[in-house]
């Protein structure tokens, strides 16, 4: 990375930590889109987003290890994990094409996801049937593999259970840091020299990380979470237009010529 994109990533994680910090969720929705738009290769941006996602998830697990659900993450994560290997080959395919192209279809995804959960308003039970959960894991895994948004599927799965806000938290976070390790092999071995590189700057981005959720928290609680999500979800619907526009522009000139 050149001066520019050091100062941008910066930002972008301060931006993500902060976030995340205020409501829960968006690391990734909000930093991928950002470091594709400042030139980083897609991979890269990935490696980056899991580093950072797993500095914060370690650290709720560390306060929450009580409330964890252990049984119910070890099965999230081995349903994740198979389908992440879809979601990285996905992305394979993918970094072949042109960067216009590879943003409009993160865009796309980014859209698609804060639109869902923005919509989805589940009545809270005990338990759901299996076959939503599976859904809702194999989801979170393709989409993590293809662009480090596998949050917004487990995040509407969790919504619909009755669990204390603590039980919630903890088992978001230890499903986040338990995929970490399993994300960053894949990419490993789709992508070589570039995931490293990636996971590189995570690790000296992640104090940056926690400043950013520490400010986010203090921010948080001086407004109401329904206004906090309402500002968040508008955040990122304008970075999916934005990542998408490019593309969009060039598919209308083509219509109107």
């Amino acid at each position: 990375m050149d001066a520019h994109q050091i100062i941008a990533a910066v930002l972008i994680v301060l931006a993500g930590g902060l976030l995340q910090g205020m409501v829960a969720f968006g690391f990734g929705l909000l930093s991928v889109p950002l470091f594709l738009m400042i030139g980083l290769p897609v991979p890269m941006a990935i490696a980056i987003s899991s580093v950072c996602t797993a500095v914060q998830a370690a650290s709720g697990v560390h306060h929450l290890s009580h409330a964890v659900p252990w049984k119910i993450v070890g099965f999230s994560v081995a349903i994740r994990a198979t389908t992440m290997l879809l979601g990285i080959w996905a992305l394979s395919i993918l970094a072949s094409h042109p960067p216009a192209q590879i943003k409009f279809w993160i865009g796309m995804v980014l859209l698609l996801l804060v639109i869902l959960q923005a919509a989805w308003q589940p009545r809270p039970r005990p338990r759901l049937h299996k076959g939503w959960d599976l859904a809702a894991f194999g989801l979170s895994g393709f989409t993590g593999g293809l662009c480090s948004m596998g949050g917004p599927p487990l995040v509407l799965w969790v919504m619909t259970h009755d669990w204390t806000v603590e039980r919630t938290r903890a088992f978001l976070f230890a499903t986040f840091i338990s995929m970490v390790p399993i994300q960053l092999a894949l990419l490993y071995g789709a992508f070589g020299k570039s995931t490293l590189l990636g996971m590189a700057w995570g690790v000296a981005l992640s104090p940056v990380v926690l400043l950013g959720s520490l400010l986010g928290l203090r921010i948080g609680a001086k407004f109401s979470k329904p206004v906090l999500r309402r500002l968040a979800f508008l955040l990122l619907i304008a970075i999916a237009i934005n990542a998408m526009y490019a593309q969009l522009w060039q598919m209308l000139q083509r219509c109107w010529s």
